[in-house]
């Protein structure tokens, strides 16, 4: 019985040894494997003094986190990493719009002057009416054209009594010379007489119908439709010969004339539709077209002037408004699309900062048409890439980055 109680005495230290000399081995090739995944010349990580939990401690010792993953870790966790946002390329719709300014004008402006010298009688339309062509806008005082224009029609039909006497008497005349019945003294008398009565006709006709015409420059009309904008007299003034005493406009359509870059009147026809929009009526948008294209193009400034029509019928749009004007120029409906903000620019060439493993690399791209804060890529990227939209100012290439929400 003792030999058998020391047999299984010297069996247990055996086994107790061997297990202990195993796990010495196990523990001295995991820090061998640790050490094997530094670079030669590089600086040893002194593991134990590492500001890490004890448990990663160990693990890293053991050789169950590899040291280029703690060499990564290591550097996530320094404070100096530059902070990015990222975002996904994709396809998307885009469409590349040329944007001017201009202010909106009436098509038609006509200033209508006085005709004559009378004083003003009546005002019928005042400032911001909307008038029709041959409408009256004002009376000018007629008593003494009035007076002048009756005794001229009354001598007008006493000329006319004597045109037809004396033209009787010439007929009559010319019929006795035939037979010799009359001399041809009182002949040709009868026809002098003939031709005076004529002329004297004309001339009162020709008097009276200036007379008329006075008195109809005394209703001041509108030669167009349109609003009145200005009244530039008053009751009991006197107006003269060529003096302006209104201002009417024609607000269907209006009229925008803007400046248009040489380098981009080439994308633009006429006809093309414009979007028209102004910081006076937030959240207002009006339709319009071009209608003109100057084919001359300014030397001093380089540009071309194109007009832009516009119809409102919610008569909201006024002449004098400074507008912003939108034309759509190009489209394409599946295009690589990337924000303008994550774009850098170096010696003419455009370049991003593709994202991967917590890495940027910078990478070359070409741009096409840009709509608003978004531009399109047609060379460098491809649908699914991950790159930096936030932070791209202090980057490098192959440099570490830390993400922020």
């Amino acid at each position: 019985m003792k030999k058998i109680l020391i047999l299984s005495i010297v069996i247990f230290f055996i086994t107790f040894t061997n297990n202990c000399n195993k796990k010495e081995n196990n523990i001295t090739n995991n820090k061998k494997a640790v050490n094997k995944t530094q670079k030669k010349g590089e600086k040893k990580l002194d593991i134990d003094k590492l500001d890490i939990p004890e448990r990663m401690k160990k693990a890293i010792k053991e050789g169950k986190i590899p040291m280029d993953r703690v060499k990564q870790f290591l550097e996530m966790r320094k404070g100096d990493l530059p902070l990015v946002k990222i975002g996904s390329v994709n396809k998307k719709k885009i469409n590349s719009f040329l944007n001017s300014n201009g202010v909106v004008e009436p098509e038609k402006k006509v200033e209508i002057y006085s005709r004559l010298s009378a004083y003003v009688k009546k005002i019928i339309k005042e400032e911001g009416a909307f008038v029709k062509k041959g409408d009256i806008l004002a009376l000018l005082d007629d008593t003494e054209i009035e007076i002048s224009y009756k005794q001229a029609k009354i001598q007008l039909k006493q000329s006319e009594l004597s045109v037809k006497e004396e033209t009787n008497n010439y007929k009559r005349n010319k019929e006795l010379m035939k037979t010799n019945l009359i001399s041809e003294k009182d002949f040709q008398t009868s026809e002098t007489n003939y031709q005076k009565a004529k002329l004297e006709y004309e001339n009162k006709l020709e008097n009276y119908k200036n007379l008329e015409l006075q008195l109809n420059y005394t209703k001041i009309k509108s030669p167009i439709q349109g609003y009145i904008i200005e009244r530039l007299i008053e009751i009991g003034s006197r107006v003269n010969p060529n003096q302006q005493v209104f201002t009417v406009e024609d607000f269907s359509p209006l009229l925008i004339k803007m400046y248009v870059p040489t380098s981009d009147i080439i994308n633009l026809r006429k006809g093309m539709e414009a979007e028209i929009t102004t910081d006076v009526l937030k959240g207002y948008k009006f339709n319009g077209k071009i209608k003109l294209i100057n084919p001359r193009i300014d030397v001093q400034s380089g540009t071309v002037k194109v007009t832009i029509e516009v119809f409102d019928s919610s008569m909201k749009l006024k002449p004098g408004m400074f507008v912003e004007v939108k034309i759509l120029i190009n489209n394409k409906n599946e295009a690589i699309i990337i924000p303008i903000k994550s774009i850098i620019h170096k010696d003419d060439k455009s370049f991003v900062f593709i994202f991967k493993k917590m890495q940027v690399f910078k990478k070359e791209i070409k741009t096409g048409i840009s709509e608003e804060d978004n531009i399109e890529v047609l060379e460098g990227l491809k649908e699914g890439d991950k790159i930096v939209t936030v932070g791209i100012e202090a980057l490098k290439d192959k440099m570490r980055v830390k993400i922020t929400r």
